[in-house]
């Protein structure tokens, strides 16, 4: 991979970003120059929650939106109903954010529930803009002894709404976030197991959790809640570790994966895409209790917070900060282009569209 200033600057530099990784107090939008914009499924014209991550054809200036009511499917799974929600892989024009004041959007969906294994709820997200092919994370669910099973699993599909859904493929069972990098496509895994004892890997922060090559072999397995996932224009693999409050920076080689350097930031990263600047932007939660609450159980709101780092310097900027969580609740995605900064939620309905006054 190529290397960046960052990787040059040595080890003593990199600790002082890790001590320091703060934010300016003020963010570069304010709540008035931010406004909620509820989206809509074109076809049906229902309401889309829980748009939890992005991806962004800059080719086209189109967002896709992976979208699922968590909470709604949780529920019903454990109330062991008949059927369980749907969610929804969309696609958007930018310019139906940002250049008219709209507080509608209508979304088209690319791929049908019935057509994906285990129904479609997804989950991380990314856009292979060399086969024009989006690659998701997707929670299907089967029965088993009359419950309900959860089981990711990869896949593909047409990024243009093609009849085309590409055969699913292994995926870790703590599954999170996935990359497509050119012929290379990493998963990143929240857990090291998948049993009672995630528990205790989240009480005592330990490293367990990693990424994925492929869906199979793990290439790294030394983060805390290893989260979102993107590659920087200069082919830096980053990795979000959540409860290490860090952007973890990737070198692959020969099948394994190895930590070059690493930024801190106010909060907990999500998930992770590249600004048009070539900035990291992150979705960072200052209060990991508050959105558990929010997130598990529908009590209160949660806070978001967008911030983004210079892979260059280290250097992080504040974006966007709802400490409240009250104009828009649990951030878990934010896109920034020339013309703004759009964020999404895991719980919160719709989108949050934040630009500078006319």
């Amino acid at each position: 991979m190529k290397a960046t200033p960052l990787k040059a600057l040595g080890t003593a530099f990199l600790l002082s970003i890790a001590a320091c990784g703060g934010a300016p107090d003020e963010a570069v939008y304010s709540a008035d120059q931010c406004r909620r914009v509820t989206l809509i499924d074109g076809a049906d014209g229902k309401t889309i929650i829980g748009a939890e991550d992005f991806a962004v054809d800059r080719d086209a200036q189109r967002l896709f939106i992976s979208a699922y009511d968590r909470r709604a499917v949780e529920k019903a799974a454990r109330k062991k109903a008949d059927k369980l929600p749907h969610g929804g892989i969309y696609a958007l024009p930018l310019s139906a954010l940002f250049e008219s004041p709209t507080e509608v959007a209508a979304a088209t969906a690319l791929a049908a529930p019935a057509d994906i294994p285990g129904g479609l709820r997804p989950h991380g997200l990314s856009y292979d803009a060399a086969n024009r092919e989006l690659v998701f994370v997707n929670r299907g669910y089967r029965r088993v002894g009359g419950k309900w099973k959860m089981t990711p699993r990869l896949q593909r599909i047409g990024a243009n709404g093609e009849m085309f859904v590409g055969a699913d493929t292994a995926a870790p069972c703590s599954a999170n976030d996935v990359l497509a990098a050119g012929d290379a496509t990493y998963a990143s895994y929240d857990h090291g197991t998948c049993t009672w004892r995630a528990a205790v890997e989240d009480v005592f922060r330990l490293k367990r959790s990693g990424v994925a090559a492929d869906g199979k072999e793990s290439i790294f397995a030394g983060a805390a809640f290893a989260n979102g996932l993107t590659q920087t224009d200069n082919a830096d693999i980053v990795m979000a570790a959540t409860r290490e409050n860090a952007l973890i920076f990737l070198d692959v080689e020969a099948g394994k994966a190895v930590e070059t350097a690493r930024i801190k930031l106010p909060g907990g990263p999500d998930n992770l895409t590249v600004s048009y600047d070539g900035a990291v932007v992150a979705a960072a939660h200052p209060a990991l209790w508050r959105l558990g609450l929010n997130r598990r159980l529908g009590i209160g709101k949660a806070p978001s917070r967008i911030v983004k780092a210079d892979p260059e310097t280290g250097a992080v900027e504040l974006l966007f900060d709802d400490r409240s969580g009250a104009l828009f609740s649990a951030a878990t995605v934010g896109v920034e282009t020339e013309d703004g900064l759009v964020v999404g939620s895991v719980t919160d309905a719709g989108v949050l569209v934040c630009q500078d006054a006319p």
